[in-house]
């Protein structure tokens, strides 16, 4: 079956499996447009229906394909659960009443460069060539979470400033998605005894010294940061005094890298690593491991500790380099300044 056939049986025979009040329900199928993917998603919205969950065919296809445990009658009893599950935790006041949503708020970090588009359409902070972007948690648990994105038109709705918006999602996004701190030969060890996605324990932010402490100790220079569902955690990095807390822990500067849109890595600037390397490796992990729609950039970047600035780490360099000249450019001017002292002459009387 190849998947415009699969997109015609689901659409098809999804009511077969709704009760009888979706008789009359109307099924789109429609191509969504989302940060770091796009995909043929199917909606079935009821009459005088205003929301509805969407679900990502192609996701769904892949699954068939790949498993053969995975039938039509299965997909369809998951869409269908999901659907007929959804009112019940969902409140539309949620969305529309930001008194309700401030709560619920989170952030996504992604490539600014890939999602020209659909920046345009949301509101949004810029940091190098990433891009923060704002979100509604619907529902969060171990499966998943349901989320809808911030929009300007909403942002108009709610009739606050993006600066207000920023400052409750920086404020909300470490209570909804809670940081997660990890040695990386610990990630490591837990995928290869089999582990598809390392068990977050229930650590964060006050747990990052002891975390760290205890890898430097064991000679780990590597360290994760994500959340605890280890979905978009990427933008863990920017939570709130995250960056200064981690430059207390290495006690200076440090490299980040863009290992996902699912976490970064975090390394001491100590002069062990030449940033032009370190770039290289990410460019080669994002070519030979990690999927397309889940990169992020292919950059490398720096935390000046003593300055408190985020940067690119192409950009630290040229500014380093910038310093130094001008502290060269000081002492020459200095010594220039310097006259020297008369000599003594011996003088006959």
């Amino acid at each position: 079956m190849d998947f415009n056939q699969f997109v015609d049986e689901v659409k098809g025979g999804i009511k077969q499996f709704l009760p009888i009040e979706y008789e009359d329900a109307q099924v789109r199928i429609e191509e969504i447009k989302k940060l770091n993917e796009n995909y043929l998603g199917i909606t079935v919205l009821k009459e005088n229906q205003v929301i509805a969950p969407t679900f990502n065919l192609n996701q769904l296809y892949e699954m068939y394909q790949s498993n053969p445990e995975v039938s039509m009658e299965s997909i369809m009893k998951n869409i269908t659960g999901v659907m007929l599950d959804s009112p019940k935790q969902f409140d539309l006041k949620n969305i529309t009443e930001y008194e309700n949503a401030k709560d619920k708020l989170f952030i996504r970090v992604s490539s600014a460069e890939r999602n020209q588009e659909i920046l345009q359409k949301v509101p949004h902070q810029i940091k190098e060539d990433l891009a923060i972007t704002y979100h509604l948690a619907i529902s969060v648990d171990d499966i998943g979470r349901g989320s809808t994105t911030i929009t300007n038109d909403m942002l108009t709705h709610y009739g606050i400033s993006e600066k207000q918006l920023h400052a409750d999602a920086m404020k909300n996004s470490p209570k909804i998605m809670p940081l997660y701190v990890d040695a990386m030969k610990n990630i490591i060890a837990q995928i290869i005894v089999g582990e598809d996605k390392p068990v977050m324990q229930d650590k964060d932010l006050k747990d990052m010294k002891e975390v760290i402490s205890e890898g430097l100790k064991e000679g780990e220079p590597m360290f994760v940061i994500t959340n605890q569902q280890t979905m978009d955690g990427a933008s863990a990095i920017f939570y709130p005094e995250v960056m200064k807390q981690l430059g207390e822990c290495f006690q200076g500067d440090f490299f980040i890298l863009p290992s996902s849109i699912h976490e970064t890595i975090v390394l001491p600037d100590k002069g062990d690593f030449d940033y032009l390397s370190l770039k290289s490796m990410v460019q080669e992990i994002n070519i030979n491991q990690v999927l397309k729609e889940e990169q992020l950039t292919s950059d490398v970047y720096h935390y000046d500790a003593k300055q408190r600035v985020f940067e690119r780490a192409d950009k630290f360099e040229k500014r380093q380099k910038v310093i130094q000249m001008n502290k060269n450019e000081k002492v020459g001017r200095e010594q220039k300044m310097e006259h020297p002292k008369p000599k003594k002459h011996d003088m006959e009387l």
